[in-house]
């Protein structure tokens, strides 16, 4: 029987000691890398899209001359990924107070061709600024503050009897300026497959100042030609309401 000598029984101890030794060093290097390298890299985060209906309630003495306006809405919203409750977010929303339809003859001189001319009194708003908002859970609530211009105008458009495409359309009078102020919601996550879809509720108060505006009724038509308005000078502040979805995906 083969006895392995001595010297070469203290080789193979040290051989097998170094290969177990670089075989630790490995594992731990592997380790020290792996948990080196983040998820999602520096600065990165979660971006979402929302869209839905919007309801306006005037307020002071706006309310005096509108009852409620109607529209839609969009905003987009980052929470970065270092503090994931804090987000910028920009919102947009098209608001409709008020429509007026007429037959008119297309001009004075071809005033055998008759359209449809439809005056709409409507309010743009873009806003932005800082959000707060819980990033987990069944029910996320939120917070912000917001600065931006509001537009409100009223604006003609002539249309075809017979398809109704708009052929000519002309702002006949605008006024607008400083919008500022808060707002909050819910966001309720839907289990979709992977898709990231949550159900979105809330309400947000915008104050305009004072504003000139017009109303249903507030344009007349001058034999010459011309018009003239009568137009309403108050404080044009409103809440607005809003539901509709939203979309998130996070930076890759």
């Amino acid at each position: 029987m083969y006895t392995i000598p001595s010297l070469e029984r203290q080789m193979l101890r040290r051989s097998l000691l170094v290969v177990v030794a670089a075989s630790i060093a490995a594992e731990t290097a592997q380790a020290q890398v792996f948990l080196s390298q983040p998820t999602h890299g520096a600065g990165r985060g979660t971006w979402s899209v929302d869209v839905g209906g919007q309801v306006a309630q005037p307020t002071g003495g706006f309310r005096s001359n509108v009852d409620v306006a109607w529209g839609v809405g969009a905003a987009v919203r980052h929470h970065f990924r270092w503090f994931q409750q804090l987000g910028l977010r920009a919102d947009f929303a098209f608001l409709n107070y008020g429509n007026e339809t007429k037959r008119v003859p297309l001009s004075p001189s071809v005033n055998r061709v008759v359209v449809d001319m439809t005056t709409s009194n409507n309010i743009a708003v873009l806003s932005g600024g800082p959000e707060l908002k819980l990033a987990s859970g069944p029910i996320q609530p939120y917070v912000y503050g917001f600065a931006g211009y509001s537009y409100f105008y009223t604006q003609s458009s002539v249309g075809s009897d017979n398809d109704g495409n708009v052929f000519a359309t002309s702002t006949n009078f605008g006024d607008g300026g400083l919008a500022t102020g808060w707002g909050g919601g819910l966001s309720v996550p839907l289990r979709v497959r992977s898709a990231n879809i949550a159900i979105d509720a809330g309400a947000r108060r915008t104050i305009n100042g004072t504003r000139s505006y017009l109303r249903r009724g507030d344009i007349q038509d001058q034999p010459d030609g011309s018009m003239q308005f009568s137009a309403r000078t108050t404080d044009a502040d409103f809440w607005q309401f809003h539901l509709g979805a939203s979309f998130s995906f996070r930076n890759r």
